[in-house]
């Protein structure tokens, strides 16, 4: 059961999100659970003291962090998501960014679209640091690593998800899987995302 306490915790998460990211949540709800979907999450926002009126987000601005970790958590009370969910969630988000399709119109090559994974994080979240740390095109293999991105575990179902569809949309031939080798929730000093490919 969520809670006001939960929604307080969540809030004081530090940090910043664009407003592109709450317009990509809004449209995966519409589609997936329709317009009563995201009439309800309103609801429970609202119940829990921290409304979101989706509409009137707009995308380049910055909205609070912790905010969209609230809605997060509202999603999986109302729909009783499990991680898969989230990370479904996040495989589909990508389709829906204008921010994405504005930047993948620049990337003429897999590497060069991975080298530029940093400046891509930045541009959607106030704080973490993304690292594009490997690409080995003859393995078929990239790894990227997270740092100083403390939010919440169903964020890292939700990047495996993202992630990997960058990936698919850099390599639209081929089969794209991806694991979470390493994360914070797990004692570890960073979350890490090993990425795989094949024909």
């Amino acid at each position: 059961m969520l809670t006001k306490e939960d929604a307080d915790k969540a809030a004081k998460i530090t940090g910043k999100a664009r407003g592109a990211v709450f317009q990509t949540d809004a449209e995966y709800i519409k589609r997936k659970c329709g317009p009563d979907g995201i009439n309800k999450a309103k609801a429970l926002l609202k119940q829990l003291g921290y409304p979101i009126e989706y509409s009137n987000i707009n995308a380049l601005d910055w909205y609070p962090l912790g905010l969209r970790l609230i809605s997060f958590l509202a999603f999986k009370e109302i729909f009783e998501w499990q991680e898969a969910d989230f990370k479904n969630m996040g495989n589909e988000a990508p389709k829906y960014s204008f921010i994405v399709k504005l930047m993948m119109k620049f990337f003429i090559s897999p590497r060069i679209a991975f080298s530029h994974a940093p400046d891509y994080w930045v541009k959607h979240y106030s704080v973490g640091v993304l690292e594009a740390t490997e690409f080995n095109e003859e393995k078929n293999y990239a790894i990227t690593r997270l740092k100083d991105f403390n939010v919440h575990s169903i964020y890292c179902r939700y990047l495996e998800g993202y992630f990997q569809k960058l990936f698919q949309l850099m390599l639209p031939n081929k089969n794209v899987k991806i694991k979470e080798t390493k994360c914070v929730f797990s004692n570890d000093d960073y979350h890490e995302f090993r990425v795989e490919w094949r024909n």
